[in-house]
């Protein structure tokens, strides 16, 4: 797959609060990639008791970095002006390429 549709910039979120005050993160930036974007399909969300509920907005392919986790947020060059929180992470290889790659399920952020 060809990672030719914009910049992805994902940041880890630190905590900058002073000791003993209220806690207080920004996102810092760690990594920076071309991104592709992924093919998906949605599927309802049910609130129950015992499962998790993700809303999926985008699916993109970048360069591998196993450091990212479903812990860190994501910027795309595409869409300067929305966050996006990463739900899912898949790291592997590209099937056509056999290049290294990271798989994120991205959910917007408000």
């Amino acid at each position: 797959m060809i990672l030719d549709k914009g910049i992805c910039t994902v940041y880890r979120m630190e905590d900058i609060s002073e000791p003993g005050g209220m806690p207080k993160e920004e996102p810092v930036k760690f990594h920076e990639s071309w991104f592709g974007e992924l093919d998906f399909g949605t599927n309802p969300e049910y609130e129950t008791q015992h499962r998790e509920d993700v809303g999926v907005a985008a699916r993109i392919r970048i360069h591998q970095n196993r450091e990212i986790t479903n812990l860190h947020a994501v910027k795309l060059s595409t869409e300067p002006d929305k966050r996006y929180e990463v739900t899912r992470v898949y790291h592997g290889r590209d099937d056509e390429s056999g290049e290294l790659i990271s798989d994120l399920s991205l959910k917007a952020v408000t």
